[in-house]
């Protein structure tokens, strides 16, 4: 051994070692990590599609899944469809957008026909998107819920806690957090409204982003580091060890 290389054993350059060596398996792990989130992202996209595909079904019925044991996941973007009656008061979701427009997203009760009254009669629905620019003009008769009986389709989605926001505008729909606020019992999940017939305003929501995110991009950039880390670091040294005899 060339006394370079034996220098290269120095505790010193062993500290190195383990550093680079560390670098490497967290690199490596994080690359597997970022598959790992796209696996699972690409599951969830057929899950929704899978689902979007099934026909719509009563609420009555989809909600009969819950009483025989199954959890609100089970029923996650099934497409249902439930009559009723539009509650006053609403309450908007804020910082959304789209096609790259600013807004808001307008939550509202609706009163389900033939429940009765502090069993879950009301069910949360999101009715859609009102740009910021009309929003804040303040004139919420311009995307006022109809006043007679409805029949509202969309796909239930699960309740997020930790609600957080001031008055009307909040940052998601936490159902604990607006049974409270609304003084009633409501159905355990709330529903992404497909289109609720008024005039179009609110515009429907789109369920879910579909596309696969930059996941395989970063899990491509983490194994490069790997790469860079297990061929590039030897080399480095190698030509140290060769360079510089006297290497300290």
């Amino acid at each position: 051994m060339s006394p370079g290389a034996r220098r290269l054993l120095r505790p010193a350059w062993l500290l190195s070692h383990l550093l680079v060596i560390g670098l490497v398996v967290v690199t490596a792990n994080l690359g597997f990590w970022q598959l790992h989130r796209l696996d699972a992202r690409r599951t969830y996209n057929a899950v929704v599609t899978a689902r979007a595909d099934h026909p719509v079904v009563s609420l009555a019925e989809a909600f009969g899944v819950l009483k025989r044991g199954g959890t609100p996941e089970d029923l996650r973007h099934v497409r249902v469809v439930v009559s009723g009656t539009w509650a006053d008061g609403q309450v908007y979701l804020a910082n959304r957008s789209m096609d790259g427009v600013p807004g808001v997203h307008v939550v509202s009760l609706l009163w389900i026909n033939g429940v009765q009254s502090g069993a879950g009669a009301g069910v949360v629905v999101d009715r859609g998107f009102v740009h910021r620019g009309l929003f804040l003009e303040g004139d919420s008769a311009a995307w006022a819920p109809a006043t007679a009986d409805v029949e509202l389709v969309g796909s239930l989605d699960v309740s997020r806690t930790g609600e957080r926001g001031g008055g009307l505008e909040v940052d998601r729909i936490d159902l604990e957090a607006l049974s409270e606020r609304w003084g009633t019992n409501l159905a355990p999940m709330w529903i992404r409204a497909s289109g609720d017939g008024t005039s179009g305003i609110p515009v429907a929501a789109p369920v879910v982003d579909l596309g696969a995110g930059s996941h395989l991009s970063y899990a491509v950039q983490w194994f490069v580091f790997t790469l860079i880390g297990l061929g590039g670091y030897p080399l480095v040294l190698l030509r140290l060890a060769r360079r510089d005899p006297a290497l300290a």
